[in-house]
């Protein structure tokens, strides 16, 4: 079974199709015993798989996004009853599109099975109109938006311009491909010879004194930091533009 939606701005748009098959009537149609159970499996997968999907597009920030699922149900479900409650079905990996399996049972009626699915997905994503080699910085007029079909192997994706602009390349990035993060350098907040605020927090306490950074560095990375007030060499770690925090 082949069912389509329209996710923008939170995927709160969703086809007309979507709404009437795998959101509204499922679950009436099932405790009325109208449902088959491939049906019934078809019909309450697919609004578990399309609800991970809307859930993975607000966590990434992809503000327009296209869905196609196709459940694949073993014929076995044929000889089984439908299920009088809610199926059950297990979470499985964490990828929302590809090739998914997912564990449905049905405890009333005591079965459970494995059913596959395709989730194919279509985002539009910030891409470079060129292609990119190690070590150069990315500028604005490198950038255009695309919907790309995404694939198994597209994790951490880049999906802010603002994110993108700025940072050194530290693998090759191909004209009209995914960004992904580790295509990038993290964003440098502290640089050699900055005057940059220390803060020291410990249980209640807090402090706060000027310093010179003996290092460059991004948000999690150790760096070199001299306290001018008593000239001791500390380590610290980039909060912010310019600020740095000791760790206890």
């Amino acid at each position: 079974m082949f069912c389509y939606g329209f996710l923008s701005k939170g995927g709160t748009g969703v086809s007309y199709f979507l709404l009437l098959v795998t959101c509204l009537l499922p679950l009436d149609l099932a405790a009325k015993g109208t449902l088959t159970t491939r049906q019934q499996l078809e019909a309450e997968l697919h609004k578990v798989l399309s609800n991970d999907v809307t859930q993975w597009q607000k966590q990434v920030g992809i503000k327009s996004l296209q869905q196609k699922i196709k459940i694949q149900v073993p014929s076995g479900a044929d000889n089984l009853e439908p299920c009088d409650k809610p199926l059950q079905i297990d979470t499985g990996s964490k990828r929302v599109f590809g090739n998914l399996q997912r564990k449905v049972s049905c405890d009333t009626q005591g079965w459970s099975m494995f059913v596959r699915a395709k989730v194919k997905v279509t985002a539009r994503l910030p891409v470079m109109n060129r292609a990119l080699k190690r070590g150069e910085f990315v500028a604005a007029q490198d950038i255009e938006w695309k919907a790309l079909k995404l694939g198994a192997s597209d994790r951490d994706l880049m999906t802010r311009i603002e994110d993108i602009v700025g940072r050194q390349v530290t693998r090759k990035i191909r004209r009209h491909r995914a960004i992904e993060l580790n295509h990038l350098s993290l964003p440098l907040w502290v640089n050699l010879g900055d005057k940059v605020i220390i803060e020291a927090r410990s249980q209640g306490f807090y402090a706060n004194m000027t310093g010179e950074a003996l290092d460059s560095g991004g948000e999690g990375q150790a760096i070199r930091v001299k306290n001018l007030s008593s000239g001791k060499i500390i380590t610290a770690y980039p909060t912010g533009k310019g600020r740095v925090a000791t760790r206890f």
